[in-house]
């Protein structure tokens, strides 16, 4: 009876795809709905939906998401249409593009942080062919 704004939580954070601990991908990721990150990604993850970041997560990635919280390690940019979070845990080496920022207290955050009311759209080839943390690896 009461549960249209938990239904509306759950359907926003609803996992379609998710790369659990252990787990390495190279390479450029294009996701449809929500995504958990528990493992490693170099390259790039880009969704239409929710993206999680566990605190064992790591992406040497550049990052493109309607939502985000990050709880792991990023080495590249961020690029979040609505609310980017940044959990206790998390650690971001990278540029920060995003509507609405929430840092929690013991985040880390090296980079610039640029927030309007429409965000920053990525330059396809800033975005797929300039990841300076992809290039170390």
């Amino acid at each position: 009876m009461f549960k249209g704004k938990n239904m509306e939580k759950n359907k926003k954070t609803e996992i379609s795809t998710l790369i659990g601990k252990g787990s390495s991908i190279n390479g450029n990721l294009k996701i449809k709905g929500g995504i958990k990150i528990d493992g490693e990604i170099v390259g790039t993850v880009e969704t239409d939906g929710f993206l999680t970041l566990g605190s064992s997560g790591l992406a040497k990635a550049n990052v493109k998401a309607k939502e985000c919280l990050i709880a792991g390690k990023v080495e590249g940019d961020i690029y979040v249409e609505n609310t980017l979070e940044l959990d206790k845990t998390a650690k971001v080496n990278g540029d920060i593009f995003s509507k609405i920022l929430k840092i929690h207290s013991g985040a880390e955050l090296n980079g610039n942080c640029s927030m309007k009311k429409e965000p920053q759209q990525p330059d396809d080839n800033k975005f797929f062919k300039n990841n300076k943390a992809a290039d170390k690896s």
